[in-house]
């Protein structure tokens, strides 16, 4: 088995000297264990928020930017800042489905159950679910569905 040693830990972007028991010294670039667990998380920066925000200066009445920026929020914790962006974008468009299960969500997440079932019930009004999902009229008869025994 062979053994590394690193001589000294560098910054982003520079070489270290990395001793093998089989080669000489070689050089190999140092990689910042945290911004790439970030990345495969999927975990929003504040580069990316700012993009969005440079996003809906220039288009202030995309209620989609409204939605990614209030997710990016959410999945931070600012959950003002999203429930504020989740709301612009209802208002924006009150048809924008998204945003709806978005801040249902985030009032779920705050213990907020009745505001949670009131946007999930318009969310799923828009998305003509309601009545598929109605509780009230689910039934089981059993004479349409008998059980039939295995002998």
């Amino acid at each position: 088995m062979r053994k590394r040693t690193i001589v000294s830990p560098l910054k982003e972007g520079e070489v270290q000297q990395v001793k093998d028991s089989h080669t000489s010294s070689t050089k190999k670039p140092y990689l910042d264990m945290k911004l790439k667990k970030d990345v495969v998380k999927g975990i929003p920066t504040d580069e990316t928020i700012g993009t969005l925000t440079e996003s809906i200066r220039r288009n202030p009445f995309d209620p989609e930017l409204f939605y990614q920026r209030g997710t990016s929020y959410f999945m931070q914790g600012k959950t003002a800042e999203a429930l504020t962006d989740f709301c612009r974008s209802i208002k924006i468009n009150p048809q924008f489905v998204k945003s709806y299960y978005a801040r249902a969500e985030l009032w779920a997440a705050l213990n907020n159950k009745r505001l949670a079932l009131i946007d999930l019930e318009k969310a799923m009004e828009l998305e003509n679910l309601k009545d598929e999902c109605d509780l009230n009229s689910v039934s089981l008869k059993e004479k349409e569905a008998p059980i039939e025994t295995v002998r």
